[in-house]
């Protein structure tokens, strides 16, 4: 009789715990966000794309950048903005020095519940920030070269002149 409980006790946990995974897993996916760079230069944005995938209308209120010792960086949105089911918005903000350390990144609705964006986005924008922050040493075009060439040769001329004046009046003087 004990095994016949036990087996049926552990066979009712089992169902309440799939349950429980099933309906947490639609809670968490009502609302799908997904990051990326606008443009690949120094100066590019974060956009923010989201879209509610669930049944009922979500407010949102703020965006959030974990950092990666617990602090977070948020951008409160200025009014809220309401997302019906099956409706997007795209947020662009600015990329800043928060981003490279952050952990996640996510979105808060009006109840407080956070819906985070896909880890691989990030790691692939941050990636993608670190090789152009290596890349940036600048190498200078032909023209620039010229035109560098050129304003160096006039500023040693003009210097040239002022020092001869300069001696010439002091021999003369």
């Amino acid at each position: 009789m004990g095994q016949i409980l036990t087996i049926v006790t552990l066979l009712l946990l089992t169902a309440y715990a799939v349950w429980q995974f099933r309906f947490a897993g639609r809670q968490r996916e009502s609302v799908h966000v997904t990051i990326r760079l606008d443009r690949d230069a120094p100066g590019a944005h974060l956009i923010w794309d989201i879209t509610n995938v669930g049944d009922a209308p979500v407010t949102l209120t703020k965006l959030i950048v974990h950092g990666a010792k617990g602090k977070n960086n948020t951008v409160a949105l200025g009014l809220p903005r309401l997302l019906d089911p099956q409706d997007s918005a795209l947020f662009p903000t600015d990329v800043d020095w928060s981003l490279l350390g952050a952990r996640s990144v996510a979105v808060e609705d009006s109840t407080g519940r956070e819906y985070e964006a896909p880890r691989r986005e990030l790691a692939t924008i941050q990636e993608h920030l670190r090789e152009l922050i290596d890349r940036s040493v600048h190498t200078p075009s032909a023209r620039e070269f010229l035109f560098a060439t050129t304003d160096l040769a006039f500023g040693v001329a003009i210097l040239g002149l002022g020092f001869f004046m300069l001696m010439w009046v002091i021999a003369t003087g």
